[in-house]
């Protein structure tokens, strides 16, 4: 018979919706493994299908052509990625202090929306394509909270 350790009692207890902090201190474990099992145990969540990627840019001058027309309707890279880093850096943070768990889908929307929300900053604030990508975020965690996963 298998001897049930800390981690397979960690992992029961993720299931039931304990935090981590929670089941560190129920189990004495450091809050660094169980952060880990709970990392592991989101990743091995099922992924959803990859869609088909988009086509293959094969020469340099059109690739040139789109990241200009970028720059121009969102700002520079590096600026948006400065913003976006820093609100991302500020959601890890209050995640961590709050303990607060939360889906792939959820994660990924808000590292989207900070995304969209770094290009509104740095560029064309009235881009109606980038609020409409941070209400579509928002709203397929919305669905999928209520059942319609897509």
């Amino acid at each position: 018979m298998k001897k049930t350790t800390k981690s397979d009692k960690a992992r029961e207890l993720f299931e039931k919706g304990h935090g981590t902090s929670e089941i560190a201190k129920m189990l004495g474990m450091n809050y660094g493994h169980a952060w880990n099992i709970r990392k592991e145990m989101l990743a091995k969540t099922k992924p959803e299908p990859t869609p088909e990627p988009a086509p293959v840019v094969d020469k340099p001058e059109q690739l040139e052509k789109i990241l200009d027309k970028r720059a121009e309707q969102y700002g520079t890279f590096m600026r948006n990625a400065d913003i976006a880093i820093k609100l991302k850096q500020v959601i890890h943070n209050a995640m961590v202090r709050e303990d607060t768990q939360l889906y792939p889908d959820q994660l990924q929307a808000l590292d989207m929306i900070v995304t969209k929300i770094g290009r509104i900053l740095t560029g064309n604030p009235s881009h109606l394509d980038s609020w409409i990508d941070i209400a579509g975020y928002a709203k397929l965690v919305s669905d999928r909270l209520q059942g319609n996963a897509r």
